[in-house]
């Protein structure tokens, strides 16, 4: 069957380079195949990964020109990885805002997000945005949602999380990849070669069956405080030094919309 229309014109909003791979690989090889178009925009170029960079640049201190040019990096990684699902299939742009930086752009009034998102959204008129979750531990994630949510309300948005656990009870539909997609997921993710270099099996696990995106949070959605911010980042960090892994899958009875879907059977998704 074929996709729906809800899923013909996608646009997947990542707040770094390698989120939308990370999370939707498995979306964008379907509405790819079915003909469809998919819009991958992303937020930040990802250039305030300190200790990496420290790795790769072998130096303790990372200046100016150090971020500049792992942005550039990270920037390479992704069209790198999108080619993987087919060389110049999917449209791309960089809105290249401080990364780590867009929760404290939303609590001082800054804009430049919602607009830079509606003016994406009037140029590609998607049909379905694919937005980060509230739910999601990264403060900058937590930040973009309420930005895609402001700016886009009237919009059908789907949600996806990276890091943490997924919210129970808002499944909105999942995707069970075949080997083969599977395959393509885990070769763009090895695209990323900056973000592999110390956590490449954290990295790689993303490379799973499934990919849950979950309802709209425009009740959901806030700005977080200075307090909520650090107590998320430190959740964060303490999912890293344990080794990071995927969020697990929901588990229990999941609302009537959810479905395990494989190509052939498209049309149940939305």
């Amino acid at each position: 069957m074929a996709l729906p229309s809800s899923a013909h014109r996608t646009m997947i909003v990542a707040p770094h380079p390698d989120d939308d791979v990370l999370a939707t690989s498995g979306l964008i090889q379907r509405v790819l195949a079915d003909g469809g178009e998919v819009f991958v925009v992303f937020v930040t170029d990802g250039d305030n990964n300190p200790w990496p960079q420290r790795a790769m640049f072998r130096k303790i201190f990372v200046g100016p020109e150090e971020l500049a040019a792992w942005g550039a990096i990270r920037r390479r990684e992704a069209l790198c990885s999108l080619d993987r699902f087919g060389a110049g299939r999917i449209t791309t742009e960089f809105f290249s805002l401080p990364d780590s930086r867009i929760a404290r752009m939303a609590r001082s009034g800054d804009d430049r997000l919602t607009k830079a998102i509606r003016e994406a959204a009037a140029r590609f008129h998607p049909t379905l945005i694919v937005s980060p979750s509230s739910f999601d531990l990264h403060a900058d994630h937590r930040a973009v949602s309420w930005f895609v949510h402001r700016a886009l309300p009237e919009a059908s948005i789907v949600t996806y999380i990276v890091h943490g656990r997924p919210p129970a009870g808002r499944i909105a539909f999942r995707i069970v990849l075949t080997d083969r997609e599977q395959a393509r997921k885990r070769d763009a993710i090895e695209c990323h070669a900056s973000q592999l270099l110390l956590s490449r099996r954290r990295f790689l696990g993303y490379a799973r069956e499934k990919e849950s995106f979950f309802l709209a949070e425009h009740d959901l959605v806030r700005i977080d405080s200075r307090f909520r911010e650090r107590i998320a980042d430190l959740r964060h960090a303490l999912l890293a030094i344990r080794g990071g892994d995927p969020p697990p899958e929901p588990s229990g009875i999941e609302s009537a919309a959810d479905v395990e879907d494989r190509p052939g059977d498209v049309a149940g998704l939305f």
